[in-house]
This record gives C-alpha cells, sequence and structure tokens, in this order.
C-alpha cells in the first residue's frame, strides 16, 4: 500500500511540468497581431536601424556646433629653444636668462601646460548637404521599418489563418477516420455472417489506414503552423496557441477595384523616393567641395612648472579659409559617382514601381478568382455530402457497398477541406492586397 501511494505522489510531482507547458493560449487575430508588434525580432531589427540612422543624422550636427578638447601636458627637456619657450610661457624669464652660457646650455626644466581649444565651423557647405542627405536617409530608414511591420502584420494573418485550417482539417479527417473504422468493424461483422467476402474487409482496412495517414499528415502540419505562428509573436513553441476567430465563416462582399489608390504613397515606395533625395543632396554636398571652408577657433592655455599649475595663462583667437584647388581628381570623381548611383537610384525606383503595380493588378484578379471558387466549392461540398447522406441510407440498408460508402465519404471529406481552403485561399488573397496597398480592404 504504502508502494502505491509513493507512486502516485511520484506521478503527481512528474505531471507538474509538463501541464504547465502544455498551458494553452487562447488568441484572437487582433492579439496576434499586437503580440507580434512587441515581440517579433524582425521588427525590433528595424527599430534598431533606426536608431542607428538617427545617430548618424546627429553626427552630423558638427556642422553647426563647435568642437571643444581640453588636454594637459607634462615636458622636461634641456633643449636650449624649447626651455627658453617654456619659461616665457610661465612668465618667470629674468635678465639672467639671457645669458649666453645659460641659453646654449639651460639645464633640465619642465612645463605643465593645460589648454583648451575650440574650433567653430562658419561656412562648411558640402557638410550642410551631407547634413541633409542623412536626414533624408533617417527617413527612408523609418519607412522601410514601417514596411517590415506591414510585412509581419501580413505574416502573422496568413500563419494565423493557417493554424485555423490546419486544425479544421484535422477536424474534417478524424470524422473521417472515425467513419472509416466503422465501416471497417461493420464489414468484419458482415464477414462473420457470411454477406461480405475477405477482399471487402481487406479495402476498408487499406481506406481505414489511408485516413489514419492524412490525418497524421494534417497533424503534423497544425504542428508546423502553430510552431511558425509562435515563431513571429515572439512565444515559446511549448506554448499552445489556439485560435479563437473563425476561418469557416465565407466572406459576403466581392472585393472591387480601387482606383483612387496612389501606389507612391506605399511606405517601401516612399522609402525609395526619400533615398533619390538624398542621393541628390550627395550631389550637391560633393560638388560643395570645390567651394572654400571658413572655421574660427580658439584657445586658452595655462603654463607653469607644477603639476597642474596656472601661474601664467594665454589665449589666442582667429579663423581660416582652407581651399582645396586640385585633389587629384578626387573631388571631380565623388562627383561623377554620386550622380551615377543617383542614376541607378531613379531608375531602380521605376523599376520597382512598375513591378509593384503588376503585382497591385495581380492581387485583384487573384482575390476575384478566389471569391468565385468559395462558390463553386461551396456547391462541390453540398453535393458530396448529400451523395454520402444517400448512399450512408443505402448502406444501413444493404444495398450499398463498403467500397462505395467509403469512396463518397472521402469525396465529401475532400470537398469539405477544398471549400474551408478556398476561403483560406481568399483571406490570404485580400492580405496580400492590404500589403499591397497599406489599407485596411472591407471584405
Amino acid at each position: 500500500m504504502f508502494k502505491d501511494r509513493f507512486t502516485k505522489v511520484l506521478i503527481f510531482f512528474l505531471a507538474i511540468p509538463i501541464l504547465n507547458n502544455a498551458q494553452t493560449r487562447q488568441l484572437s487575430l487582433e492579439e496576434a497581431l499586437n503580440l507580434a508588434a512587441e515581440n517579433n525580432l524582425n521588427i525590433k531589427s528595424a527599430e534598431a536601424r533606426i536608431n542607428t540612422a538617427k545617430a548618424s543624422y546627429r553626427m552630423t550636427n558638427s556642422v553647426f556646433l563647435p568642437g571643444i578638447e581640453a588636454s594637459h601636458t607634462g615636458v622636461t627637456t634641456n633643449d636650449p629653444l624649447s626651455s627658453f619657450g617654456f619659461k616665457l610661457k610661465q612668465e618667470i624669464v629674468q635678465q639672467a636668462d639671457f645669458d649666453p652660457a645659460r641659453l646654449n646650455d639651460p639645464g633640465s626644466n619642465e612645463n605643465f601646460g593645460t589648454k583648451i581649444e575650440i574650433q567653430q565651423p562658419l561656412l562648411n557647405l558640402d557638410g550642410i548637404y551631407a547634413r541633409k542627405a542623412a536626414r533624408k536617409q533617417f527617413e527612408a530608414i523609418t519607412y522601410q521599418a514601417t514596411r517590415v511591420r506591414k510585412n509581419i502584420e501580413y505574416e502573422v494573418k496568413r500563419a494565423y489563418f493557417m493554424l485555423e485550417l490546419a486544425e479544421s482539417s484535422v477536424n474534417v479527417l478524424g470524422r473521417s477516420v472515425k467513419v472509416a473504422e466503422e465501416a471497417l468493424r461493420l464489414t468484419k461483422n458482415n464477414e462473420e455472417q457470411g454477406f461480405a467476402k475477405h477482399a471487402d474487409v481487406l479495402e476498408a482496412s487499406v481506406r481505414y489506414e489511408e485516413r489514419k495517414n492524412q490525418l497524421l499528415e494534417a497533424q503534423n502540419q497544425r504542428e508546423a503552423a502553430h510552431d511558425f505562428l509562435a515563431h513571429l509573436l515572439g512565444l515559446e513553441l511549448n506554448e499552445q496557441i489556439t485560435t479563437t476567430d473563425s476561418l469557416a465563416q465565407a466572406p459576403t462582399q466581392l472585393l472591387g477595384t480601387q482606383p483612387d489608390y496612389n501606389l507612391e504613397n506605399r511606405s517601401d515606395l516612399l522609402a525609395f523616393q526619400k533615398q533619390i533625395e538624398a542621393g541628390e543632396n550627395m550631389v550637391r554636398s560633393n560638388k560643395m567641395k570645390f567651394v572654400p571652408r571658413v572655421n574660427a577657433f580658439g584657445a586658452v592655455e595655462w603654463n607653469d612648472d607644477k603639476l597642474l599649475g596656472t601661474s601664467a595663462n594665454n589665449y589666442m583667437l582667429g579663423a581660416s579659409l582652407s581651399w582645396k584647388l586640385f585633389n587629384g581628381y578626387k573631388n571631380a570623381g565623388a562627383v561623377q559617382q554620386a550622380k551615377s548611383q543617383l542614376d541607378e537610384a531613379r531608375f531602380s525606383y521605376q523599376d520597382y514601381l512598375s513591378q509593384s503595380q503588376v503585382q497591385v493588378n495581380n492581387a485583384i484578379r487573384n482575390v476575384n478568382l478566389n471569391y468565385s471558387r468559395i462558390q463553386s466549392s461551396k456547391l462541390a461540398k453540398e453535393q458530396a455530402q448529400e451523395s454520402l447522406r444517400i448512399r450512408t441510407n443505402r448502406f444501413e440498408q444493404g444495398l450499398e457497398k463498403t467500397a462505395d460508402l467509403l469512396m463518397s465519404e472521402a469525396l465529401a471529406s475532400g470537398k469539405e477541406l477544398e471549400y474551408i481552403q478556398s476561403i483560406y485561399n481568399y483571406r490570404q488573397a485580400i492580405f496580400e492586397m492590404e500589403l499591397l496597398m497599406e489599407k485596411d480592404i472591407n471584405q
């Protein structure tokens, strides 16, 4: 008795982790989309790229803001020129220091200098246009991140209803397996009573095994769909997901065309446009390298023969104009390269825009085609179900063979699966339209 009780307690504690791992999360499509927005790794990567581009843009503030540098330097030397200069900086030169013997052999001298330098850009036209280009690149990456989010939304919608489709397939095939099992049982009973041949039993057994294999394949597809959805949502793969939005409800309205939609307002195309604008500014930036630069500078310095001493100080203010009249064809080559890259971006944009319009046109036709298939598959399903009902009644009366009944049941199950698949295909076509147009489409 003690062993039995111990065994039960052990089984209970061993089952606790299994029960915890088998927790089920019920999710609507909206909840799934919210989870993906929070947890999806592709979206997080896109957000990181935005931050990187933003940091690159902030670096261009150096075109307007000053650069400030502080330093402290300690030197010991017996160099005559440096030694006399250090004394001047420390403001300790005496009449005796002009003695030629001391000038030629000053001995060891120390100097500790503290210096603060400021450099202020005044006119750097190439930097100004490079800053504008960085701004446009930042905006382009922001639009690219928006497109990544739209793509993930599309994938989540597909995966969500793919899981629902797989679950429906498992349910349909599960019923089919039960029918085949019952038909096999009846056939065996009929064989025992002499009303059926052994060949009929073998045929019923084959049909039963086929149904079980189809059910196993559907279960594998369900697990694969579940894992993919969990991956998109950033959930643990062992966390079971149950969909609450039904796929079975057929759409009631056929989608028409979208003549008022402007494809160029789509986020990925806007990103292309911003990249072109960035390229235009880079061309201007490289051209402005032929223009002089004007910068101001200033410095304050403290010198002493002691560490961190400030017994003497001086300052310097000034401005500089620099102009590279010839740079070994480097600047001219940079302009030519920037122009070529800009031309390439413009051609790529036109090609991408044309391809996108082709995709939209195909998607509109695909939506209408899949809607029509729903109607035809619905009629085929109803006809197959009615045929199965009639054959079932005749089979119960002994007027139909087991093989005919199983074939009729297989046909009905197949048509029901085709009907569910047609609804999924229509929804997927709608989701593709939403992605291509970046707008919700009323079904």
